[in-house]
């Protein structure tokens, strides 16, 4: 009896997950034909019944196939969707959704507002910034970054600020949403360091990727604060991502503070260090580029060698030069030909 109850639990199953897939496989291709429609003739009414027909057990297909349109149309098409879902029962569904006691439907409905990019929403997904599960957390950090609420933005900080397990990576990347736009208001956070959210005197990853998303915009505005930031922190992760930036940005008034860095105790800032170098091409510092070939951190050592390689040092002469002669330089060596093997590997393949 075990077996046989078994066996038909199993055949439930199949015949369950048979039926959903061709219960969404419909759902899409209804969509297709009624956005077609939409799109070409200009005629919302298809669509417009099938959004009135859509209920919570299809919500999670619906989200699925719309991501693909709202993702990838601008302009007018894009307006067009967007319009004829605000206008529907599914937008309030999906505000309300936002607290839903099932995890997926409230993560999917949270990302599905941020795609959609309609001020109306933004109250639930701040709202949705209290929330106990740190995914709900980042899933609506996301999705207000990508409706481009600038207004927001602090609440946002102050919610990523209280995050203890997430990266400065991360939080980059969470910022990196906002789009260019966010880079002023980031400078001002940044100016009022230490008031509430902006904290250099301790290893803040907020502060770091705040800084870093400076720098990846190369927001030149931002040089001059960054650089007194440089000058005053003894924080590896914020000195990290100062030197990051500001080499991006090749800004040479702090090209001392930088050279100054790459005698970092810290690997990572070393290798920062030797990155902003090589943007700024300070050529004077071949000479400390040739020393860090034999440093003991592998990545230290290779992007040394690249940046020289960059700067068309002249490597076969260094590796046959007498005064070398009798000192361990065995990883130097090593690090030299990985990179000149790398080159000529990768010359050939554009060849």
């Amino acid at each position: 009896m075990l077996i046989t109850a078994l066996f038909c639990y199993i055949i439930a199953g199949k015949v369950l997950s048979g039926y959903r897939e061709a219960r969404k496989n419909k759902l899409y291709q209804n969509l297709e034909d009624a956005f077609l429609v939409m799109m070409v003739e200009n005629d919302p009414a298809p669509i417009k019944k099938i959004l009135d027909s859509i209920r919570s057990r299809d919500l999670e297909s619906f989200i699925e196939f719309v991501s693909v349109y709202l993702t990838n149309l601008k302009g007018d098409d894009f307006d067009k969707i967007v319009d004829v879902i605000y206008r529907s029962h599914l937008f309030k569904y999906l505000c309300d959704s936002t607290v839903s006691s099932d995890i997926d439907l409230k993560l999917y409905s949270i990302y599905c507002l941020g795609l959609i990019k309609k001020p109306a929403g933004i109250d639930n997904l701040l709202a949705a910034l209290d929330d106990p599960n740190i995914f709900v957390r980042m899933a609506a950090v996301a999705s207000i970054a990508q409706t481009g609420c600038l207004e927001a933005l602090e609440r946002v900080l102050e919610s990523l600020s209280k995050e203890k397990l997430v990266t400065s990576y991360k939080l980059s990347e969470m910022l990196w949403f906002f789009g260019e736009e966010i880079c002023p208001p980031l400078l001002a956070e940044l100016k009022k360091r230490d008031e509430k959210i902006i904290k250099i005197d301790e290893e803040d990853l907020l502060t770091a990727a705040v800084i870093d998303m400076l720098g990846h915009y190369k927001y030149f505005e931002a040089a001059e604060e960054i650089h007194s930031i440089l000058k005053e922190t003894r924080r590896n992760t914020i000195i990290k991502s100062c030197v990051d930036s500001l080499g991006k940005m090749v800004y040479s008034d702090a090209a001392d503070d930088i050279i100054r860095n790459l005698d970092s105790p810290d690997s990572e800032v070393r290798v920062s260090a030797v990155k902003a170098v090589l943007e700024l091409r300070a050529d004077d510092q071949t000479g400390k580029l040739k020393q860090m070939l034999n440093d003991l951190d592998w990545n230290v050592r290779y992007n040394a060698a690249l940046a020289l390689h960059e700067m068309n040092f002249d490597f076969p002469s260094y590796m046959f030069s007498p005064e070398l002669a009798g000192q361990e330089l065995s990883r130097a060596f090593r690090t030299i030909v990985h990179v000149l093997t790398e080159k000529s590997a990768a010359m050939q393949e554009n060849n």
